[in-house]
């Protein structure tokens, strides 16, 4: 039970209204959940604004109350208002409360962060595996869920909020898990779920286009990663893939004094070099300075099962980070000939009529594209690219008529259908992919553009139309295995549609 003195230590700068010399039971940013003795913090939602439900917190008994408000434009009703605190941030304000009074549960854990718009999930899924090749006990936060000692747990958010990291921190630690690698969304660090974890290491992967809707321009969205690399201390390590253009914008001023650019280009520190790609995983090798890695001046031959040139990078920034933590390079070469890329991602499966499916989870028009050209690179001479896909419902409108171009540019056959469609008419989201398959094909009508609304029908019509040797892209859902429609959470995975179709052709 610590005293909120001792709390605001973790507040800098907070502007403080009575006497903050009281015991403080815990924390919440939702009223209903105060009980007397805890504190509420007040937090502006796209719906709701909790600095209006500061009078049910006190009325609950809470005995100190953060906001962003000035005292003097405090609305509550009901017994005098104790303690006010105003921060610059409600949010910041309580992930680092969240983490004082849980006592810091992420202090001991040796914590990688993986941001970018596409990777994340591949970089911390193969940090994981190069940490457990080596005898460390690692743990997994991301997209696919939270992993530990055998334990997996389903994820609601690539990135927790504050409470909950923390409670998963604690239970890793009760668990004997000594490394993290966890994904970390841009939607994660402008909300400042993770603040008040000093991570030991930090992945920048890339940026594109997504998420706009959210952030509104490129400008934000970068500066919402930028925030990982901003909150680095000195001993931590910053690996960054040097080829995007955004890299050098993600460690301008930051703190870790080592910062590592890999790349294909000669500006970066690591590069990476005779990059072979094929049907059955990629082969690279990474140039390595002597004072950027422990092990001295070195080439590393990786060979990876994972297919598509961008897993190059993904493995090479992850082959980096695990080196600059002690990993020793030959255990780094090893362990890579056998790791798995996360469920959902280049996922291949056999078609009982020769054709193979790939279910991927490119739902940005980056991701979309870089796993099209990844598998036109290996389609055998005369075997015909599908892609099937669409678009969500509630979400950035603008990647729609971007992504349909990009099929339409790069398949034979196009399979334009739902996604999540939300609260939006599926018809509509189609309409506005065909903006940009229109755009693509000059206004011409081609008979290898296909409309099928329901997903489930679109993938075994695509998968119907396949011949032997065609590759059949089933993009934008991945592992889920949920479709939202309307408010509505119904069963799917296009993993098990495939099964379901093979199983099908054999009856």
């Amino acid at each position: 039970m610590p005293n909120f003195l001792a709390l605001l230590r973790h507040l800098p700068h907070a502007e403080v209204h009575g006497d903050p010399d009281v015991m403080v039971l815990d924390v919440a940013s939702d009223s209903r959940e105060v009980q007397p003795g805890w504190l509420f913090v007040a937090i502006r939602g796209e719906q709701f604004d909790g600095h209006d439900a500061i009078a049910d917190a006190i009325n609950s008994g809470a005995t100190v109350v953060i906001g962003d408000l000035p005292l003097d434009k405090v609305r509550f009703k009901g017994p005098q208002l104790a303690i006010y605190v105003r921060v610059d941030d409600t949010r910041l304000a309580l992930a680092r409360i969240v983490h004082a009074i849980l006592d810091e549960p992420s202090r001991g854990l040796r914590i990688y962060g993986v941001t970018g718009t596409n990777g994340k999930t591949t970089c911390a899924t193969i940090l994981e595996q190069l940490f457990t090749s080596v005898g460390l006990q690692a743990g997994f936060i991301g997209t696919t869920g939270i992993r530990y000692d055998g334990r997996s747990i389903e994820a609601t958010h690539t990135t927790p909020h504050a409470r909950a990291l923390c409670e998963f921190f604690s239970d890793m630690k009760a668990h004997r898990t000594e490394v993290v690698s966890m994904e970390v969304s841009s939607h994660a660090l402008d909300q400042y779920r993770v603040g008040g974890i000093d991570f030991a290491g930090a992945i920048f992967t890339n940026l594109t286009h997504d998420h706009l809707d959210y952030h509104g321009t490129m400008e934000r969205y970068a500066d919402a990663k930028k925030k990982l690399f901003d909150g680095l201390s000195p001993s931590a390590v910053a690996v960054v893939w040097g080829d995007d253009v955004h890299a050098a914008h993600m460690v301008r001023n930051c703190k870790a004094r080592r910062i590592i650019r890999v790349g294909e280009q000669e500006h970066n520190n690591v590069r990476v070099c005779d990059v072979e790609v094929g049907a059955h995983g990629t082969r690279f090798t990474l140039v390595l300075p002597g004072k950027h890695v422990r092990d001295g001046d070195m080439e590393v031959h990786l060979a990876t099962p994972l297919i598509g040139r961008f897993n190059v990078a993904n493995a090479a920034l992850c082959a980096v980070m695990a080196m600059q933590e002690g990993v020793k390079a030959a255990d780094v070469k090893v362990a890579m000939q056998t790791v798995r890329g996360p469920a959902g991602r280049m996922e291949r499966y056999a078609l009982i009529n020769g054709a193979v499916a790939v279910v991927d989870y490119a739902h940005t028009p980056d991701a979309l594209q870089k796993a099209l050209d990844v598998l036109r690179e290996i389609l055998p001479s005369r075997a015909r690219l599908h892609v099937v896909f669409g678009c969500g419902g509630d979400r950035d409108a603008a990647k729609r008529p971007v992504m349909g171009a990009i099929a339409a540019r790069l398949a034979d056959e196009v399979w334009v259908t739902s996604d999540n469609p939300r609260t939006e008419d599926p018809g509509t989201i189609i309409d506005d992919i065909g903006i940009g398959i229109a755009q693509e094909l000059k206004g011409e009508k081609a008979e290898w553009i296909h409309t099928i609304s329901d997903r489930r029908a679109a993938i075994a019509a695509a998968l119907d139309h396949a011949r032997p040797h065609d590759i059949v892209l089933i993009a934008g859902k991945g592992h889920e295995t949920v479709q939202v429609v309307g408010a509505e959470r119904r069963h799917h995975s296009d993993v098990e549609e495939v099964a379901r179709w093979n199983q099908s052709k054999r009856t």
